[in-house]
């Protein structure tokens, strides 16, 4: 997967920022990495600081676990 240069405007940040705050979320920009995520503001602690990649990560483990499980492997 690549990534794009975001254009942004510090104007479009705060923008984006504040009507975030206004919905009930945070949002989460990261300028270099290209994405923008608007999360929860009583999203547990661990789901909120995660890159999206460390995300799929766990996913895959708990998808590999329960496979393990339903399997029959230890």
């Amino acid at each position: 997967m690549t990534n794009k240069a975001m254009a942004l405007t510090q104007r479009q940040v705060k923008a984006l920022c504040l009507g975030a705050a206004q919905a009930g979320f945070v949002a989460e920009i990261l300028i270099n990495g290209a994405f923008i995520r608007l999360v929860p503001q009583d999203a547990p602690p661990s789901q909120v600081y995660k890159s999206p990649e460390q995300l799929r990560e766990e996913e895959l483990d708990d998808e590999l676990e329960r496979f393990k499980k339903k399997h029959g492997y230890t």
